[in-house]
């Protein structure tokens, strides 16, 4: 009788170990919030030493990684993905000129919008309008770089420096 049960029980074992490596080729498990950091410099090859600005929400992480010289930077963004899934996913990073002259955003159709900045214009305030017609006023320090992270339903978005000056926004689309 025993016998008998040892082919079933190395079968039952051998169709769970495939359907774990069908879930888990098919995309669903992506980094937990709490390793998303060291995701990022793994992936970006970003060096202990460097700082780095993040933000996250429950769409969104967005990571400034730089040097002290901020001569060096990376950026790397994660999202999180519809349906049956747990974790962010990998989505983009690397470096881009309008971080390092002003204010990068970026768009996510259906997530929301990343802020991202070395901080060269010295903002010190965002303003965004929500979905309520309110005001958002985010206060960053102007003498650091910055990542925010803000909902896609915010309206129009205005940055200022020290003295009141408005300051651009580069933003892209990237679509999901």
């Amino acid at each position: 009788m025993k016998a008998e049960k040892i082919p079933a029980l190395i079968g039952f074992v051998l169709i769970i170990l495939l359907a774990f490596l069908i879930i888990w080729k098919a995309g669903i498990f992506g980094v937990s919030e709490s390793r998303l950091e060291q995701d990022a410099r793994e992936r970006q090859h970003v060096e202990n030493g460097w700082e780095m600005a993040q933000a996250v929400n429950e769409d969104i992480c967005a990571m400034l990684f730089y040097d002290e010289s901020r001569e060096n930077y990376a950026y790397s963004i994660y999202l999180t993905k519809k349906g049956l899934s747990y974790g962010y996913f990998y989505r983009q990073g690397g470096t881009d000129t309008y971080m390092e002259e002003g204010v990068k955003g970026v768009v996510f159709e259906d997530k929301g919008i990343a802020l991202l900045s070395l901080n060269e214009d010295k903002v010190c305030k965002i303003v965004a309008v929500d979905g309520n017609r309110e005001e958002k006023v985010i206060q960053v320090d102007s003498g650091e770089p910055f990542a925010v992270v803000l909902p896609i339903d915010c309206g129009a978005i205005t940055m200022y420096d020290a003295q009141e000056n408005i300051v651009t926004l580069y933003d892209t689309f990237t679509g999901a």
